[in-house]
């Protein structure tokens, strides 16, 4: 590893290390003025109050807010009767989500094109190591975490770290596409037109994370 890598892994660490300081001091200011400001809004009609810096344009203001919530709806109901309507609104919401990870990993699999056509027991034929070690690694591959895939290729079977990314990432993809056919094959959908429902039903956003030691 080159020694530039190795000074800006050591510089994102320090800068962390800081961050994380300057995140107690700014915890424990924030609570300063909670406590501040709600003692000097007490017994007054304000809901805020605000500091300033008279030398800079820098400011805290600190605010009560009230929200509310409608725990027993029937007792207001029947109270109000007609015009309960007329006072409320009724609002009902219907959330969509994948009843497990296997139907989201399915999904996004298909969404993104991730996915192989092939079952994940010719995957596991298609193995550069023997009957026994092929026999293990049926019970332990899952397609769910690519890390634990992979170091289970490694140990068990022997291989490369190259190529057990490689079977990784092709056993995760094998198991898309059995989930996409074991969904179709239930609900007698057609391949295509179910793979087309999914590109129009669905969304997938990606993101990209950083871990710092």
């Amino acid at each position: 590893m080159s020694e530039d890598i190795v000074a800006k892994v050591r510089e994102l660490s320090e800068v962390k290390a800081q961050i994380e300081q300057l995140n107690d001091r700014k915890k424990a200011l924030e609570a300063y003025f909670l406590e501040r400001g709600g003692v000097d809004v007490t017994d007054t009609k304000y809901k805020s109050a605000t500091y300033s810096d008279p030398c800079s344009h820098a400011a805290v203001t600190y605010t009560e807010a009230e929200s509310l919530t409608i725990h027993s709806p029937h007792y207001l109901k029947k109270e109000l009767g007609e015009i309960f309507p007329d006072v409320f609104e009724e609002v009902v919401k219907t959330e969509v989500k994948p009843k497990n990870k296997d139907i989201e990993r399915m999904l996004i699999g298909m969404f993104t094109g991730n996915f192989t056509k092939a079952t994940p027991a010719e995957v596991i034929d298609q193995l550069p190591c023997d009957g026994k070690a092929k026999a293990a690694l049926a019970k332990k591959l899952k397609g769910a975490k690519f890390e634990t895939d992979r170091d289970n290729l490694v140990k068990i079977g022997g291989l490369s770290e190259q190529d057990a990314s490689d079977y990784a990432y092709l056993y995760a993809e094998a198991v898309v596409w059995q989930t996409f056919r074991r969904i179709s094959e239930m609900s007698g959908a057609d391949d295509a037109r179910l793979l087309r429902c999914i590109n129009l039903g669905v969304a997938v956003d990606s993101s990209t994370k950083l871990t710092v030691t």
